[in-house]
């Protein structure tokens, strides 16, 4: 006879815990979470040393000295702000931006321009930018036809491969680029020879044409 504390023998074996974790079966579950993570981290890691986002605006108007900042015009020309004096100034209700800085000769420049007869050397450099909105594509285009008509003797050089159309004067050390209903004015003093003031304007117009 069996007593209440006896149990009998049975080969069945005992029914497998619900809460039982099996470490193959677990690794099995884990294994595609742990790759989506691997693939996050490194998409993570893509974003954060591929090229900085650049901001766009709808209206540039009172932040003309961002269409290029401070930082990009040090870059640009390789000059260090403080040590050349960089002065940036911008106008109120305005797409505009003037900034001037030291060339690194300058007090042999403004020695030489104090003797008798020499040629004058600009001792600064001078950026001017300016951003004007037509309101629409046809209106800007209209504007760039009306300055290669009227002032084709100021504006007398096309420029290819810059924006949508662009004009250069030597005269007035100007660059013109339109990019939809936008026209993008650029005034720089930066070489001595006037021509080659062209190619250092269009480095400036490409950095800003990246934000417009």
């Amino acid at each position: 006879m069996l007593s209440l504390c006896d149990h009998p023998k049975t080969d069945v074996p005992p029914e497998r815990n619900a809460f039982s974790i099996n470490p193959a079966e677990s690794m099995k579950r884990l294994l595609p979470i742990y790759c989506l993570l691997l693939l996050f981290a490194s998409c993570q890691q893509d974003s954060a040393t591929s090229e900085p986002v650049v901001e766009k605006r709808s209206s540039w108007k009172n932040f003309g000295c961002e269409l290029i900042t401070d930082e990009e015009v040090e870059a640009l020309f390789n000059f260090n702000g403080d040590s050349a004096n960089l002065n940036t100034r911008s106008l109120p209700d305005q797409v505009f931006c003037l900034r001037t800085w030291q060339k690194p000769d300058w007090k042999e420049r403004e020695s030489n321009n104090e003797k008798k007869g020499a040629a004058y050397l600009n001792p600064s450099n001078r950026l001017v930018v300016q951003l004007f909105d037509y309101t629409s594509p046809e209106h800007a285009t209209q504007q760039m036809q009306m300055l290669r008509r009227d002032r084709r003797k100021t504006y007398s050089e096309d420029v290819s491969d810059l924006g949508e159309d662009a004009l250069w004067s030597t005269n007035t050390l100007t660059l013109l680029v339109k990019k939809g209903q936008n026209v993008l004015n650029i005034a720089i003093e930066h070489d001595d020879l006037p021509h080659d003031n062209l190619a250092s304007a269009k480095e400036v117009a490409e950095v800003i044409l990246k934000k417009l």
